[in-house]
C-alpha cells in the first residue's frame, strides 16, 4: 500500500527536510526585507518577517523515488522555480523578483504553519496519489487560485483565513487520513 510505504518513509523525509532548511537558513532572509510592496495586503507583518527566502541556484526537491516512493516520481520531474519547506521558500534565482510566484509559495508556507510537519507531508501525500497527481493536488489547486486572484483583481484578501478554511472543509479526508496515518505504531 502506497500510504504505508509513505508512513515508513516519513521519518528519512522529514529529516532530509530539515537538513535542506538548516544548510539553506544561513544565507536566508526574511521576505518582508525584500521590499514586495503588495504581499503586506495579502499576509500578516509576522507572517512575513517570519517567512524565509533564499536564492538558489537549483530548487531541491525530496529524493522520493531513492528512498522508495516511486508514486512521487512524476513530483520529482515537474519543473520547479520554487518550493517551500516549513517556513523556507527556495526560490530560482532567476525568479525572485517574481512575486506572484513568492505568493504561491507563501500559501505553502501557511499550509505548512496551520498542519505541521507531519500533518502536511503526509495530507500533501496522500492528495497527490488520490488520482489527481500534482496538477489536482488541492493544496497545489488552492495555491494556484488564490495566486489568480492576487494577480488578476484589484480587491485585496487575507490568505491565512482561507488557508485555513480550505484545510477543514476541502481537505478533510485528506487530514484524517494524514492523523490515522500519523497514530500508526
Amino acid at each position: 500500500m502506497p500510504t504505508a510505504s509513505l508512513h515508513d518513509r516519513l521519518p528519512a523525509l522529514r529529516k532530509w527536510i530539515e537538513t535542506i532548511v538548516e544548510t539553506h537558513r544561513p544565507a536566508a532572509r526574511p521576505v518582508a526585507s525584500l521590499g514586495f510592496p503588495r504581499l503586506g495586503h495579502y499576509f500578516s507583518a509576522d507572517f512575513l518577517n517570519l517567512t524565509l527566502l533564499v536564492e538558489v541556484e537549483h530548487v531541491a526537491k525530496p529524493p522520493l523515488s531513492a528512498l522508495g516512493l516511486h508514486q512521487f516520481a512524476d513530483f520529482e520531474q515537474v519543473n520547479s522555480a520554487a518550493i517551500t519547506y516549513l517556513d523556507l521558500c527556495l526560490v530560482d534565482r532567476n525568479r525572485v523578483a517574481d512575486e506572484a510566484l513568492l505568493f504561491h509559495e507563501l500559501v505553502h508556507a501557511v499550509q505548512w504553519q496551520v498542519l505541521g510537519t507531519e500533518r502536511f507531508i503526509l495530507a500533501y501525500a496522500l492528495g497527490h496519489i488520490s488520482g489527481r497527481g500534482y496538477e489536482g493536488n488541492p493544496f497545489e489547486v488552492i495555491a494556484r487560485q488564490l495566486e489568480s486572484r492576487f494577480v488578476h483583481q484589484a480587491s485585496t484578501f487575507r490568505v491565512e483565513p482561507i488557508v485555513k478554511q480550505h484545510l477543514d472543509q476541502v481537505a478533510p479526508t485528506l487530514l484524517s487520513a494524514a492523523d490515522a496515518l500519523l497514530r500508526r505504531p
